[in-house]
């Protein structure tokens, strides 16, 4: 096994609002998880491949697409899954410019540590590979829904270059 080069890079303070419609109490009433309530996520990437001439694997300073990414999708705003089906009863004038959801955000499979790490690795590794010009990939995201609750994605370099 040779010797592999990383490195990480954390974005903090990301407060977003998000809903899970599925949970469900024993009951079958909502559980706490469907209404709206808010988390201060963090991201933390894993970057790997091989160092520049400079001896960086990611040059730090070419990340505020990454930084502006997530702040688009994660910051001041309320996110829910594609397949919530309250979205459609949602007013237009609540989701308007200026309105109480002016920033909703939808993801495409869903909003849970799990498939958020997913969304973002998705965008984020590409936009790593394209500026490192292949020599780097995002090996790992991993994204803190408050000091107790996290998840990751994890890929190998094959799977990252595919």
């Amino acid at each position: 096994m040779g010797i592999k080069v990383k490195s990480t890079k954390v974005f903090k303070y990301l407060p977003c609002g998000h809903a899970q419609h599925f949970d469900r109490e024993a009951d079958g009433s909502p559980g706490e998880c469907a209404s709206v309530h808010g988390y201060d996520r963090s991201v933390e990437f894993t970057f790997a491949g091989e160092p520049d001439e400079h001896g960086w694997i990611v040059p730090f300073g070419k990340l505020k697409a990454v930084k502006d990414f997530l702040e688009y999708y994660f910051d001041h705003v309320t996110v829910l899954p594609a397949d919530d089906p309250r979205i459609g009863d949602i007013p237009d004038v609540m989701v308007d410019s200026g309105g109480i959801l002016g920033t909703l955000r939808v993801l495409p499979s869903g909003v849970s540590m799990e498939m958020s790490s997913l969304f973002i690795w998705e965008h984020v590794n590409a936009y790593i590979y394209h500026i490192t010009k292949g020599r780097c990939y995002v090996e790992r995201v991993r994204v803190y829904e408050h000091e107790r609750n996290d998840a990751m994605v994890e890929v190998d370099q094959d799977t990252a270059r595919a």
